[in-house]
């Protein structure tokens, strides 16, 4: 039993889990901040740039050799903080404003068959039948979640398109990301991501506040975001990926709606429908199954 716990898919597997856990607190917690007048623009801003300075704060005073990275992938983290962590956080936050949060969750987590078309499309690589079945349990037992709410009417177009830019950009920052966690360790490629993301919010948004100011009530919000729904999670996303192939990572993502529904049920209460109980059961399937499949090979190498 030991041996097991210790394996390194094993951990992968349950550091992508844990981060689902917290994300899933995280969506509501922003639907909130979202009600009390704060833009997405600024909410991502102050996010990433928060977590940016306690991440770089730590580790200056920790263990300061995290710190360094080397002059040639400056480039590649700018890349990947724009295109990864910056936009993937915009898109998924404007389509909680837009649609609801159980929509958002379900939109941003078809990356897994995003990821799964480049493997199959560009990588040449055959998914299998474990994994294959795996993306579609977890795409259908998102959507299953998703219908089980019955706040479809509050579904626009406009946050449709936000929340597949999302998928996108989630797919693109796990796939392109794997060649940071692999050169460095899981919490520099995370530094230097977020900061890349926080820069280029500061470019395009230069202005520290926006009109709607920032309450004493968002404070206590904000400081869940930048702990327990950005660094920890994404540093825990990280280590997933060091572990694991993109598309197992996406899909063990995919416990998030799920856990959301249970946070939902057990702190809000609100009611779970049968459709929900079933997409979850489908989701956790979908886990167990890449699970069975250890012996698969990462779909995608790092570049």
């Amino acid at each position: 039993m030991g041996d097991f716990f210790l394996r390194d898919e094993i951990r992968g597997y349950m550091a992508v889990a844990v981060a689902a856990v917290l994300w899933g607190v995280g969506g509501s917690v922003a639907k909130l901040m979202f009600n009390q007048a704060m833009s997405p623009f600024l909410l991502v801003k102050l996010r990433l740039s928060l977590s940016f300075l306690v991440l770089a704060v730590g580790l200056y005073f920790y263990k300061p050799e995290l710190l360094k990275i080397s002059k040639r992938d400056i480039g590649y983290f700018a890349i990947l903080g724009i295109f990864g962590m910056s936009a993937v956080n915009f898109f998924y936050y404007f389509t909680i404003l837009s649609t609801n949060v159980a929509t958002a969750v379900f939109l941003e987590y078809l990356a897994p068959v995003f990821m799964a078309a480049y493997a199959v499309l560009w990588q040449k690589v055959s998914l299998g039948w474990f994994r294959g079945g795996a993306v579609f349990l977890a795409t259908f037992g998102g959507l299953l979640i998703l219908l089980g709410t019955g706040d479809l009417a509050s579904i626009s177009m406009m946050g449709v398109a936000s929340g597949l830019l999302s998928a996108v950009f989630m797919a693109f920052n796990t796939i392109f990301g794997q060649r940071a966690v692999r050169q460095y360790q899981p919490v520099t490629a995370l530094l230097y991501s977020i900061g890349f993301g926080a820069l280029f919010w500061w470019v395009i948004l230069p202005h520290g506040w926006e009109s709607e100011g920032i309450t004493a009530a968002h404070l206590g919000m904000l400081s869940y975001v930048v702990i327990f729904s950005t660094i920890i999670p994404f540093l825990l996303y990280f280590i997933g990926m060091r572990f694991l192939p993109p598309t197992n990572v996406g899909v063990t993502a995919c416990m998030e709606p799920v856990w959301a529904s249970l946070v939902a049920y057990w702190v809000l209460g609100e009611t779970m429908s049968v459709l929900q109980m079933a997409g979850g059961a489908l989701v956790v399937i979908a886990v167990i199954l890449l699970q069975l499949n250890f012996k698969s090979k990462p779909d995608i190498g790092g570049s």
